[in-house]
């Protein structure tokens, strides 16, 4: 079910234990070649995807294309929230759902910035939620790295920011939108990490040109692929999770 497309009745009919899907993602710069919609694209076609495998057991939220993207912040074109609002703003859609009485919630995230708050999202609403019976799940869009990595030439380098991963897979929807004459290998800056340490940098200070990989081996065909693996991937993870006993 595609919540955009129904009425309030229809959706009232369906059933609770039916599992929410909330795609989240960001706007924000994709190096020198891809469009700053990228991540909500890339989001919002895979949740369409699992729809279209899993229609009866899934209902699909509108893509929530304002993210944590403060890292990208110095480049044009990136709209970001700060930690807090996306933070209300997930914990704000998902208690409209479970106000309604929908018991099974997945958070589907396409944009590596907004893990940190998805991780306390989730420690909110078990905190907020925990004696409801409602469950809450989170997962990244794409599939695992052994499945996508039987696609990708450049294997688990080939994923990062704007390279072959995210390169093909805007081939396989907008190829009208890749700027293919702008494909540039781009990447960390030596002396920006310490082993061991944790920090976080802007990508302006972090990258020559905002990008993580390398984008000239992406063709349409790899996109392809990589989106019916990563929409197969999440499909049998909402049949699993609509398949498990309720809590308590």
């Amino acid at each position: 079910m595609i919540l955009a497309e129904m009425t309030s009745p229809e959706i009232d009919a369906l059933p609770r234990d039916i599992v929410v899907l909330i795609p989240v993602a960001s706007c924000e710069q994709h190096s020198l070649h891809l469009p700053v919609f990228t991540d909500s694209m890339i989001g919002g076609e895979i949740a369409r995807r699992v729809h279209e495998l899993a229609p009866d057991d899934v209902l699909v939220l509108p893509v929530q294309w304002l993210g944590y993207s403060q890292h990208h912040i110095r480049y044009p074109g990136t709209i970001s929230a700060i930690s807090e609002t996306h933070l209300l703003l997930m914990m704000d859609m998902v208690a409209s759902v479970v106000g309604y009485g929908f018991k099974k919630i997945l958070i589907q995230n396409s944009h590596g910035g907004n893990g940190a708050n998805i991780s306390v999202l989730l420690q909110r609403l078990m905190e907020r939620y925990g004696d409801d019976g409602v469950e809450f799940y989170s997962r990244w869009a794409w599939a695992a790295n052994d499945a996508l990595n039987a696609i990708r030439e450049l294997g688990g380098a080939g994923s990062g920011h704007a390279g072959e991963t995210e390169t093909s897979m805007v081939l396989a929807m907008r190829p009208d939108l890749v700027r293919t004459d702008k494909l540039d290998a781009d990447g960390e800056r030596e002396g920006m990490r310490v082993p061991g340490v944790a920090s976080y940098h802007r990508f302006d200070q972090r990258t020559e040109h905002g990008g993580v990989g390398d984008p000239r081996p992406a063709t349409a065909e790899k996109g392809e692929r990589l989106l019916r693996a990563s929409a197969e991937e999440v499909a049998a993870h909402v049949k699993e999770i609509r398949a498990l006993r309720p809590f308590g």
